[in-house]
């Protein structure tokens, strides 16, 4: 499936697209409403990755394939390799 990148990981986009994945890049798009993006990406049957959390409520609402990079997933890639580091909290 191919993937939509959100404008705020258009970073890791680039570096997906290098590696081999088949994206495309919000702007890349010409649109920029989230509600155009994920009318988009159902027509093009896209699996979106935002970090935006209007974005992941519309995509959860309108049933559309996603992945939100909240915090809380962030904190878990952080602590992960922190402990790879032997590093942990006091």
């Amino acid at each position: 499936m191919r993937l939509l990148i959100d404008e705020q990981l258009l970073g890791c986009g680039s570096l997906l697209r290098t590696i081999g994945y088949d994206l495309v890049l919000a702007n890349e798009t010409g649109l920029q409403r989230d509600e155009d993006l994920v009318e988009y990406a159902v027509k093009n049957d896209l699996f979106i990755i935002t970090e935006d959390n209007g974005m992941a409520m519309l995509c959860k609402f309108r049933d559309v394939p996603h992945l939100h990079i909240d915090t809380s997933v962030k904190a878990k890639m952080i602590i992960k390799e922190l402990r790879k580091h032997k590093i942990n909290p006091n």
